[in-house]
Formats: structure tokens, sequence, C-alpha cells
């Protein structure tokens, strides 16, 4: 092989070297997204204790309110047709 074939496949090589490491950062980069964008969906899909309980309470607190005001409130199956 001459000097001038050896320089060529070298570059050839260091080219493809260049390139397969363009693709690994592409890649690093899509995968940083996907698993922020999914961290982030996590994040907004959790409730916290703190938050489940005060719905609970709130939840108590209008039944009572009906309760003692005897207004009607929605049934089961009001609820499930709403939804």
């Amino acid at each position: 092989m001459t000097t001038m074939e050896l320089n060529a496949e070298i570059s050839h090589q260091l080219s493809l070297i260049a390139d397969d490491e363009s693709t690994l950062q592409r890649v690093l980069k899509y995968v940083k997204r996907i698993t922020a964008h999914k961290e982030k969906a996590i994040e907004e899909e959790y409730i916290s204790k703190e938050e489940l309980l005060a719905g609970i309470r709130e939840g108590l607190l209008d039944l009572k309110e009906a309760q003692r005001t005897g207004k009607k409130l929605m049934t089961a199956e009001e609820l499930l047709n709403e939804l």
C-alpha cells in the first residue's frame, strides 16, 4: 500500500469515526430529551400525600355541609355519566 493510499484509508476511517461520533451525539441528545419528557410526565402524574389528604378533607367537608343544609348531592350514576 502506498503512502497516498494509506493516507486516503486513514482519512476515510477518521471520517467514519467522526460520523459515528456525530451520530452517537445525536442519539444521546435524543435520549436525554426523551428521558426529561418522561420524568416530567411522571412528576405531573404524581399526587403527593398532602394533596390526596387535602382532596379527601375537602370532599368530606362538602358532604358534611350538604347534610347540614339538606342540599341534594350528585349520585354515583350522575357522576359516572358526567365523566
